[in-house]
């Protein structure tokens, strides 16, 4: 990706999409537990709307995310879930998330997003996401980069 485009997505950089049969999985990986973690999220908002078509002006709303799970997978599921959720019922795209706190003992975690309202005028549209998935989920977790690995039903 060249660094132009780079700087249009924000942050969402740590990414890759990785075909699968009628579906598609997302590989995101960061320098910890938390970056993966955001980048997994906007991944899924690209997927759904190209993340550069998006500008966060005055518009712009932010939101709070609380999930919880009952191991790490279940954890990851929820807060893509939840997105998906605000996305799908609120047509917020997210194009900021900034994980506030994850608590890996009892699987909670905080999450802040910033966007707008989808307005098909000015942002262009992917694929639809029907659902999270537990297929071939995975959180690689290591002391200087963590890899996420989930499929999401299209």
């Amino acid at each position: 990706m060249s660094n132009e485009k780079s700087e249009k997505l924000g942050q969402l950089n740590k990414f890759e999409y990785l075909d699968h049969t009628a579906d598609i999985m997302f590989h995101t990986w960061g320098d910890s537990l938390e970056e993966a973690l955001e980048q997994v999220v906007l991944t899924m908002m690209n997927y759904m709307v190209e993340l550069e078509t998006v500008e966060l002006d005055d518009t712009a709303t932010e939101q709070t995310i609380s999930v919880q799970g009952h191991d790490m997978d279940s954890l990851l599921f929820a807060l893509l879930d939840e997105f998906l959720f605000v996305f799908n019922t609120e047509f917020i795209i997210f194009k900021q998330v900034t994980i506030k706190s994850i608590d890996k003992e009892n699987f909670t975690i905080e999450a802040i997003g910033k966007g707008v309202e989808l307005d098909k005028s000015k942002h262009t549209t992917g694929t639809e996401i029907k659902a999270i998935t537990y297929s071939c989920m995975k959180i690689d977790e290591k002391p200087d980069r963590t890899d996420i690995h989930c499929i999401v039903d299209i």
